[in-house]
């Protein structure tokens, strides 16, 4: 390993150190600045607390994403599926309870995960245009069964769910990192990993060495269906609703922008689940510091898109640095 190091150029040192603290620095300087400049409501704990807990809603999300971009592909029906399993979950919740809606809010979006994956592998649909497709189509579908009604969440179970805390650190923190870790043990420790990277590297070259893409594929797709609909639960328990027309409006943006972020080639093949995690509080903090300080709407999606630009000229400046394509 040493002798590695040893014969790294001065550029490539400087690739492998932005891979490695060029988004925590990020992260950082966004803090630092917004504690200066409204310190008394953004330099809290309570806040800080907040800002974490609230990073579960994309970056829970955000796993599934990473793993479908690592195969070459993207998901923009997230959002649209975010909505539509949480009001059939919530509107579940109301008469069954809230285990019975957090079940139908789980199975729901990791159904539509696999109806998206069936669509790409079966009908050889490419993933851009299904899941386009299912972006219409599933919010529609939200509004069709609530008749563009919210669907309010009062079971306690559920509110706990995105609202409770242990030992002073809220749940949906927990909840993320229980996440992180089962899907750093499937990337890194399982087969799973190396398929996926082999899928992303070279699809035809993966299919002759024995792997069986559309079934990994499909599986990609399932598990976006199932970290969306943890997302579902934990949104629809902080916000106390399923609203049809607001919930995950605009959700596939910002998890997309946490996995570009966060390193994850947009090529496929290569990925970081903690670059991904860092990328989801970066956006977080960013979000929460101009709303805090009071910043325009408009300016606030202005600044969400220079920092997407900004996260795939970071990940193109790191890949040239230490001498790869991406």
């Amino acid at each position: 390993m040493d002798d590695i190091k040893v014969g790294l150029t001065p550029k490539q040192r400087a690739g492998n150190l932005l891979g490695s603290f060029g988004l925590i620095a990020i992260l950082l300087i966004i803090f630092g600045f917004f504690s200066l400049l409204i310190p008394k409501l953004y330099f809290t704990w309570p806040n800080l607390r907040d800002m974490i807990r609230f990073s579960s809603y994309v970056g829970i999300g955000a796993i599934g994403m990473t793993f479908c971009i690592m195969t070459g592909n993207f998901d923009i029906s997230v959002g649209s599926m975010l909505a539509l399993a949480g009001v059939l979950g919530a509107s579940v919740a109301l008469k069954a309870g809230g285990i019975f809606g957090v079940i139908i809010t789980m199975a729901a979006a990791t159904l539509l995960g696999v109806i998206n994956g069936l669509f790409v592998t079966k009908l050889k649909i490419p993933a851009f245009i299904t899941t386009l497709g299912m972006y219409f189509i599933f919010r529609a579908l939200a509004y069709i069964y609530t008749n563009n009604n919210p669907q309010y969440i009062q079971d306690r179970f559920w509110i706990f769910l995105g609202n409770g805390s242990f030992l002073g650190i809220p749940l949906p923190i927990y909840i993320m990192a229980l996440c992180y870790v089962i899907a750093y043990l499937m990337l890194r420790k399982a087969p799973f990993g190396r398929y996926i990277l082999a899928i992303g590297t070279n699809s035809r070259a993966a299919a002759l060495s024995g792997i069986n893409v559309d079934n990994i594929k499909i599986l990609v797709f399932t598990l976006i269906g199932v970290f969306v609909g943890v997302s579902a639960v934990l949104n629809g328990s902080m916000l106390g609703a399923a609203n049809p027309g607001m919930m995950g409006d605009g959700y596939e943006f910002q998890v997309i922008t946490a996995v570009v972020l966060g390193g994850t080639a947009l090529t496929g093949g290569s990925g970081s689940l903690g670059g991904t995690l860092i990328a989801a509080m970066v956006i977080v903090f960013l979000k929460t510091g101009m709303s805090n300080a009071q910043v325009n709407s408009y300016w606030q999606q202005v600044a969400t898109g220079l920092v997407l630009i900004v996260a795939v000229s970071l990940n193109k400046l790191k890949f040239w640095l230490i001498g790869q394509t991406q």
